[in-house]
C-alpha cells in the first residue's frame, strides 16, 4: 500500500525498492490522493510494466483516507504500508512474511533506519538481530513501556498487518498523527504480534523538512488522541496505570512545544494544561 501526494522526486526510487523484492507474490496498490505533481507518471509507468502495481486515483483526502481506500481494494492476506518518499530493503516482504508464516503471527513489526538528505547519511540503530513475540493481551498491556524504547510500535509504515485486523478498525480521516491512533487499537485485534529488530525500512528525513511543527490543529489532534486511547484501554478493561503515566509526559513535552510556537494564549493550550493539572493531583 504506497499512499501518494507529491512525492514526485522520491517516487521512482520507492517503487523499484517494492519492484525489486526478493519475494515476488504481492500486489502494490498506488493510491494517488490528488497529487498536483507528476506522480502519476511514474505510478502508469510501473503499472504498464509490472501487473503487480495497481493505481487508483482520487481527490485529496489525506493520508488516512488514502490507506484506507486500499484497505478496502487489497485483495492479499496481508497488508504493509510503505510511505511514497521512502524505500525497504530488497528483503523486506520476505522478512515479514515469513516471520508472520513461521509464528502464525497476525502483526509483524519490522524495525528501520533513518536517510538525511541533509548530510546525504544513513543513521542506523541495528547492530544485533532478536525476536519478541506477544499473544493476545500481552503487548496491549505493556504497550505505554515498550513505545518508550522507539517509535517502531507507533508507525504504521514498516510493519506487516494480518487484513482481519481492519474488519473493525480503519485511519481516522481528517486527523494528525493517525498511526498513532491506530496501532494500539490493531494490537488489541491481534492474536499474535512478532517484532524483528531487523532495518527493513528507510525513512526518509527531507531537507527543510519540519517534523512536529506545532500549530492549533496538531494540538488538538494530539490531546484528543491522548485522552481517546486512554478511554478505549479503559473501556476493554487494561490497566492504565502505565498510560497515565505515558500521557503525562507526552502532555508536558507537547506543551513545551505548543509553548515555544507562541500558542500558549489558545483554548487548546489552556485544555491541555486543565488536563496536566489533574494529572499532576
Amino acid at each position: 500500500m504506497v499512499p501518494i501526494y507529491n512525492v514526485y522526486p522520491y517516487l521512482q526510487l520507492c517503487l523499484e525498492s517494492i519492484e525489486n523484492q526478493i519475494y515476488p507474490h504481492f500486489e502494490v496498490l498506488l493510491i494517488n490522493d490528488g497529487s498536483r505533481d507528476n506522480s502519476k507518471d511514474i505510478c502508469l509507468e510501473f503499472v504498464e510494466r509490472d501487473k503487480r502495481f495497481k493505481y487508483i486515483e482520487q481527490q485529496n483526502a489525506g493520508l488516512s483516507a488514502a490507506r484506507n481506500t486500499g484497505i478496502l481494494n487489497a485483495t492479499g492476506e496481508f497488508i504493509t504500508f510503505i510511505d511514497g518518499d521512502d524505500f525497504v530493503e530488497s528483503n523486506y516482504l520476505e522478512e515479514l512474511y515469513h516471520t508472520a508464516l513461521k509464528n502464525d503471527s497476525e502483526i509483524v513489526v519490522g524495525s528501520y533506519k533513518e536517510f538525511n538528505e541533509e548530510d546525504n547519511n544513513y543513521y542506523i540503530h541495528i547492530f544485533d538481530y532478536r525476536e519478541e513475540h506477544y499473544e493476545y493481551s500481552e503487548l496491549i498491556e505493556n504497550i505505554a513501556q515498550i513505545e518508550r524504547r522507539g517509535i517502531e510500535f507507533e508507525t504504521s509504515w514498516g510493519t506487516l498487518f494480518h487484513k482481519r485486523l481492519f474488519e473493525n478498525v480503519l485511519f481516522p480521516v481528517g486527523k494528525n498523527i493517525e498511526d498513532t491512533r491506530t496501532n494500539y487499537k490493531l494490537y488489541m485485534e491481534s492474536c499474535k504480534t512478532t517484532y524483528i529488530h531487523k532495518d527493513l525500512y528507510v525513512y526518509r528525513i527531507r531537507k527543510g523538512s519540519l517534523i512536529n511543527s506545532m500549530t492549533e490543529k496538531l494540538l488538538t489532534d494530539i490531546l484528543e488522541a491522548l485522552l481517546e486511547r486512554i478511554a478505549v484501554l479503559s473501556l476493554v478493561g487494561i490497566d492504565i496505570s502505565q498510560e497515565k503515566e505515558m500521557l503525562k509526559d507526552r502532555l508536558q513535552t507537547r506543551c513545551l512545544q505548543a509553548k515555544e510556537a507562541g500558542l500558549e494564549n489558545t483554548e487548546i493550550y489552556r485544555r491541555c494544561k486543565e488536563i496536566e493539572y489533574y494529572l499532576n493531583r
